[in-house]
């Protein structure tokens, strides 16, 4: 049975990997601190909803007792977590959130190529020759970890959920 154990080992084994990687690329990466044009409201597994609301139940209280107040024209999209350009979960944040900007090589919808994707306010400078394998986050591996170990988890903790079904991370504001 997977547990949100199993989730946390994922995840740090994730992080690893983007060790791994900022220490290859940091010099090409814009990514600091107050670069929050990937925070949006996205939606995750169960298994990683529960992990999540646990951290921040424990880790982040007084986030979830914070009013948000309305986004303003042109920032729907945007993570209900942002505050003063900063993730106020940074440490709860979920897996697409610890990845983004990183160099991802994932399977085209034929299943018959590797893609490169890459957030673009890094790597302005180098070229496409420059990556491979062995220096980007292998995304579809990681994500079909996760799905399986999701599929197992919401058998017990969430059997209303079927297996593609995701909650907003936003609804951790919900009380």
């Amino acid at each position: 049975m997977a547990t949100l154990d199993n989730y946390k080992l994922l995840r740090e084994e994730i992080d690893a990997a983007t060790i791994k990687l900022w220490n290859e690329h940091h010099n090409n990466m814009a990514c600091k601190m107050g670069c929050d044009k990937c925070c949006l409201n996205f939606d995750v597994f169960p298994i990683e909803f529960d992990y999540i609301k646990q951290q921040v139940e424990e880790n982040y209280p007084d986030v979830l007792n914070r009013s948000f107040s309305p986004v303003s024209s042109g920032e729907e999209d945007k993570c209900f977590f942002l505050k003063d350009h900063q993730c106020s979960i940074y440490q709860a944040r979920p897996i697409i959130c610890r990845t983004h900007g990183y160099p991802l090589l994932y399977m085209n919808e034929a299943g018959d190529q590797w893609e490169l994707s890459h957030c673009e306010l890094n790597f302005t400078q180098v070229d496409e020759d420059y990556f491979h394998e062995d220096n980007c986050y292998a995304q579809d591996t990681y994500n079909s970890r996760l799905f399986m170990m999701n599929k197992e988890y919401i058998k017990t903790a969430h059997p209303d959920k079927g297996d593609f079904d995701l909650i907003p991370l936003a609804d951790l504001l919900k009380r």
